[in-house]
């Protein structure tokens, strides 16, 4: 916004603002209908007390020739005059309670008025008049002042305009307390708001429970801002993350290139020259180079299960599946000791995906290859709660301290670095892949070397529901109870 730009008025001035002037053009409406409501009873009044006093004068003027004395009066009235007038419009009597100057009616007019028995304010003067014929052909004339009723409603209307301006004040100072105290939610809206843009994703707006759009208002505003508060985090948790990795990889990464770049080297400076060491520092090459490709292989597993690519899902019978990862590591490693512990007519059956569910087992008996020495005796079970199934993998290695058991699924972690030829991604993967499947993977505490175990959800078949097929990946096999 620019300085020249205004900035807009408040919703406060505006809700003040709007509330007085529909409130002062009601005020101005019911004070316009009162005084009109006002002069009418008065002018109708009015009119009656002329009539009144008119029928008065006739009825004197009916036994005395004119006026003897002082003429009726009316009670109502404070200020009352009679007229006898000519037919030529010569003014024959006049009497009044004070001198007042009253113009002669008209000769037209008093015609109009005997005739027709109206009332019509005298001209040139504040009286209102009824007239009525003589018989000698007079008219006579009987008037009475609009002055009081004029004061009266002048003091009426002064009253109602001085009401109407306490009302404004008083409504003012009323809607002034109330709004600050409904918007003030909306303030501390604001003030966070401009905390949150400052940077801090920790404020919080205080719940409002004054009225329902407050408390929806702070409650939804609370609750975006944790969701832009967790957002960040995990954009930050990611990124770091993300750092961390490059990192280690490059590390991992150096050592085998370091490798096959000095043996390069080696062989341009001639150092290789003998049969015996050009094979060997061959092998050693290929050794480095299949250990960099197996690493890379992981970082893209790891890659693609960042990014949630979807993975197929189809009902998975672990019992079988795990028999043929064990079958398949005992032949790789007849070294090591493979036994499992599965019944081979029951059913373990999980919905995911086949070849992932095989990754994770096999992975786990490849790190008791990795991280145990040969001779290494290790077991395989699984077993039901009817919700879950658990995979528990014993072995009867060297264990891990109890202080690392919660590191050993991060990533490029190695326990024992000493004892271990692996890149520390292979738990890494396994726990990726559990939780992809909706499972939990732990390090329990043992006396006995290394015990993980897997839970995954089991797949609730409905009462009557067919059996499903299990994926092709896990077609049953003969299970044993000892391998080797």
């Amino acid at each position: 916004m620019t300085t020249s730009e205004r900035p807009p008025r408040s919703l406060r001035t505006k809700l003040v603002v709007t509330v007085l002037a529909a409130t002062s053009i009601g005020l101005a409406a019911a004070l316009a209908v009162t005084i009109f409501g006002v002069n009418s009873f008065m002018y109708s009044r009015l009119e009656t007390q002329a009539q009144n006093y008119l029928t008065l004068l006739t009825e004197d003027l009916a036994s005395n020739p004119g006026f003897v004395g002082e003429p009726p009066r009316l009670v109502e009235c404070s200020e009352s005059v009679a007229l006898i007038v000519s037919p030529a419009g010569r003014l024959e009597q006049y009497r009044g309670a004070q001198p007042a100057q009253v113009p002669i009616p008209p000769v037209a007019l008093l015609r109009t008025m005997a005739a027709n028995q109206t009332v019509a304010r005298l001209p040139g003067s504040g009286f209102l008049g009824a007239a009525d014929t003589l018989p000698n052909g007079d008219y006579v004339v009987g008037a009475v002042s609009t002055e009081d009723y004029r004061q009266i409603a002048h003091r009426i209307v002064l009253a109602m305009s001085l009401i109407a301006l306490i009302v404004l004040a008083v409504l003012a100072i009323v809607l002034l307390q109330v709004s600050k105290r409904w918007l003030r939610p909306l303030e501390s809206v604001v003030g966070t708001a401009r905390s949150i843009a400052g940077g801090d994703l920790s404020q919080r707006v205080e719940v409002a429970d004054s009225t329902y759009e407050a408390y929806s208002l702070t409650l939804s505003f609370n609750t975006m801002v944790s969701r832009l508060q967790d957002s960040f985090g995990r954009r930050e948790r990611a990124e770091d993350r993300l750092r961390r990795f490059v990192a280690s990889a490059g590390h991992e990464l150096r050592t085998p290139l370091s490798a096959i770049s000095g043996y390069a080297q080696l062989a341009q400076l001639g150092a290789l020259d003998e049969r015996d060491d050009f094979q060997a520092a061959m092998r050693r090459v290929g050794g480095e180079t299949r250990r960099m490709a197996a690493l890379i292989d992981e970082l893209l597993l790891l890659a693609e299960l960042d990014r949630g690519r979807p993975s197929e899902e189809a009902p998975v019978d672990l019992g079988p599946l795990c028999v043929d990862a064990v079958h398949d590591a005992q032949a790789a490693a007849p070294e090591w000791l493979l036994r499992h512990d599965i019944h081979p007519h029951r059913e373990y059956l999980v919905v995911g995906d086949a070849f992932r569910l095989r990754q994770i087992v096999t992975n786990l008996l490849a790190n008791i290859r990795a991280h145990t020495p040969p001779g290494t005796k290790a077991e395989v079970w699984l077993s039901t709660t009817g919700t879950e199934h658990m995979l528990d993998i014993i072995d009867d290695g060297p264990g891990i301290e109890p202080g690392l058991r919660e590191r050993v699924f991060e990533q490029f972690f190695r326990a024992a670095p000493e004892r271990s030829s692996g890149s520390g991604l292979g738990l890494n993967i396994v726990a990726e892949l559990v939780h992809r499947h909706g499972g939990t993977i732990r390090v329990m505490p043992t006396d006995r070397g290394c015990w993980i175990r897997v839970r995954l959800p089991a797949m609730i078949l409905a009462p009557g529901a067919q059996r499903p097929d299990a994926s092709p990946l896990t077609t049953p096999s003969e299970a044993e109870s000892t391998t080797g």
